[in-house]
């Protein structure tokens, strides 16, 4: 693996019915809910394949359920695949991202959750990241669906990035961004798109035909 590439680090879940998408349950059901789940990440990987055509880049799936095998089963051996750490969702990308700090030349992670997600946007990302500390992209829900950062970060600045952030609101984007300014990190904000988390995301789905 070359340590000077840009990496791109996709978190995802095993889709399997009863543990994904749960807030979708209630209006797809176990199956439906996991389904959705299958095709945002096919989408995103897909996405990311073609980035790679435009921006040699290398991709490493971190993953909850399931287990390697079956998830090589799924999106192919030809990926990187690492169980995501313990934690709350902040302390699993600081450690994910950690870990290529001062090895990767861009460092940039993304949801599965994004179906609008393209390759130009990605690629947008690993430009940004060469020439800001800070890339982010907003989510319509207050949240953020990407973040990346310069090799060059410092691992206690990182640190502080996902720290103290209320999970889970619609105060994730603002928070840290607050932070950047706190530590004088020059930003790059990506377009705003929406995630699909909730029955009324739905409606943002192209051509889902339960959409309201």
């Amino acid at each position: 693996m070359d340590l000077h590439q840009d990496i791109v680090l996709l978190f995802t879940r095993f889709p399997q019915p009863g543990t994904s998408k749960t807030r979708l349950i209630p209006v797809l059901g176990d199956l439906g809910a996991s389904e959705l789940q299958k095709s945002l990440t096919e989408h995103t990987v897909y996405e990311i394949t073609r980035l790679k055509s435009l921006h040699p880049c290398c991709l490493e799936i971190h993953y909850t359920g399931g287990d390697r095998a079956s998830m090589q089963a799924w999106l192919g051996k030809g990926h990187l695949y690492k169980r995501q750490s313990e934690g709350h969702i902040g302390d699993r990308m600081a450690q994910a991202i950690a870990g290529h700090l001062g090895q990767k030349r861009g460092i940039i992670l993304v949801g599965s959750d994004l179906p609008h997600i393209s390759a130009n946007i990605l690629g947008e990302a690993l430009l940004a990241v060469q020439r800001c500390d800070l890339v982010i992209g907003p989510a319509c829900d207050g949240g953020y669906y990407l973040i990346g950062v310069n090799r060059s970060m410092k691992p206690d600045v990182l640190a502080a990035l996902f720290s103290d952030i209320p999970w889970g609101s619609a105060e994730v984007f603002t928070k840290t961004v607050l932070k950047a300014r706190h530590y004088q990190l020059t930003s790059h904000i990506l377009p705003k798109l929406h995630d699909i988390d909730r029955p009324e995301d739905l409606r943002y789905l192209d051509n889902y035909p339960d959409a309201q």
